[in-house]
Parts: C-alpha cells; sequence; structure tokens
C-alpha cells in the first residue's frame, strides 16, 4: 500500500479541519491519472511522503498562526498538480501528459517541497495596507516582491523576475532592491512579524509612498494575486 497524501492534503484543506496527519492511499483504488502516477513512480511516492512531512511543519511556522495561509496555498499548489491533454501546456505552470509528465510532476514536487522547507515561506503572503497591496510570494530561492498602490496614477513595484531575494534561517528583515544601481537604486527593507511588516524605503524611491505598516491577510494566495 502506497501513500497517496496530496489527496489527503487536499480533502483536509476543503474540510478546514486543523490535522496535519497523513492517510494511507490504496493504490487498487486510485482513479485519476495523477493517482495512478504517483502508485506506479517509486521516485513520486517518496516525493509524496516527503510534501506531507514539509506540509506537517509548515503548519507550525510562527507557532502554528499562519495556518490557514499555509492550507490556502497548499490547496493552490494542488491545483496546479494535474495533468493537461498534450499539447496545451500554459507555460509551463501545468504538466502536460506527455513523455514528459513523470519528470514534470516530480519537478512540480520538488519546487513546492523546497518552498515549504524554505526560510521565507513563512513571510511570504498577501499584505494590506488600506486598498494598496503587498506581494511577497516564495520561490524555492527566496523571496520575490510585488507592491500596488490603489491610486492608479501612483508607481508600482516589482523586484526583478526570476531574482528572487535569498533569505537565511531565522532572518526577519528582507532588503528588497527594485530600482537603480548603487547609490542610486531604489530599496525597500521590510521587517517581517507574524501579522505584519514594516516597510522602509531606501535611495532615490521617485517620491513613491511606500514605507508604512502593511497587515497580513491569510485569506489570500500571492500566486494567485497578479496585478
Amino acid at each position: 500500500m502506497l501513500r497517496y497524501v496530496a489527496m489527503f492534503l487536499g480533502l483536509v484543506l476543503l474540510a478546514g479541519t486543523t490535522s496535519a496527519g497523513a492517510a494511507s492511499f490504496d493504490c487498487a483504488k486510485a482513479s485519476t491519472r495523477v493517482e495512478k502516477l504517483i502508485c506506479s513512480d517509486p521516485q513520486l511516492s517518496h516525493l509524496d511522503d516527503s510534501l506531507a512531512a514539509a506540509y506537517r511543519e509548515a503548519l507550525k511556522l510562527w507557532d502554528g498562526r499562519i495556518a490557514a495561509y499555509v492550507k490556502l496555498t497548499q490547496r493552490g499548489w494542488m491545483g496546479e498538480r494535474t495533468l493537461l491533454p498534450a499539447g496545451t501546456g500554459m507555460g509551463g505552470v501545468y504538466c502536460e501528459d506527455d513523455a514528459q509528465r513523470l519528470s514534470c510532476l516530480r519537478g512540480l514536487y520538488i519546487d513546492r517541497i523546497a518552498i515549504l522547507k524554505s526560510p521565507g515561506f513563512r513571510l511570504s503572503g498577501m499584505y494590506y495596507r488600506g486598498k494598496d497591496m503587498l506581494r511577497i510570494t516564495s520561490r524555492p530561492g527566496g523571496l520575490e516582491l510585488g507592491l500596488a498602490q490603489a491610486d492608479p496614477n501612483a508607481v508600482q513595484v516589482f523586484t526583478e523576475e526570476g531574482k528572487p531575494v535569498p533569505v537565511a534561517a531565522g532572518q526577519t528583515t528582507i532588503v528588497f532592491p527594485l530600482m537603480g544601481e548603487g547609490n542610486e537604486a531604489c530599496r525597500l527593507e521590510a521587517a517581517f512579524t507574524v501579522d505584519a511588516v514594516v516597510l522602509t524605503s531606501r535611495g532615490p524611491c521617485s517620491g513613491a509612498r511606500l514605507g508604512g505598516r502593511w497587515l497580513r491577510n491569510q485569506a489570500f494566495d500571492p500566486e494567485g494575486e497578479q496585478f
């Protein structure tokens, strides 16, 4: 009997329970294409177990005070852990049911495990200052930032795509480079607590009002907030 942890996690999330345990999955009852692939591939089955362990640990971050956010992001990830018909890929976000399906699914698992175990994951999330939005997205290599103000004439700022800012274990103050280089660079210093982040502008930031205290909202997944 192999363990199909990912399916169980999704059921836990949708049910709104707080259990972080895993359940055994009878592969004789596998019904979906992904289930059958997990049951037939030892590497995927092992990754499924590793994901369950990483998820259980993530639920304990900040003494369990961001468990709702952890569950939300796991549910979002499960929505991407699927197979599309061959030739209908969406820029690498989803796997296609072709010759590369196993390596693609393994890659999704490896990235998700790395994110859940990364020091920056507990800092990630959606933060708000009134109607202004701050998106802190966790990547395997660190954190990315996106900031959008409600004023349509206000500046929007982002870290350079594909270049996450590394985060060390226990680190709660992160400097995000935004625009320019050297002394002419605009940077945002972010000091995180479990419920909020305080931003401080460093360097010339074109007069943008980026600083202040932003409050975490665990009802939103940064991966689903595009701006």
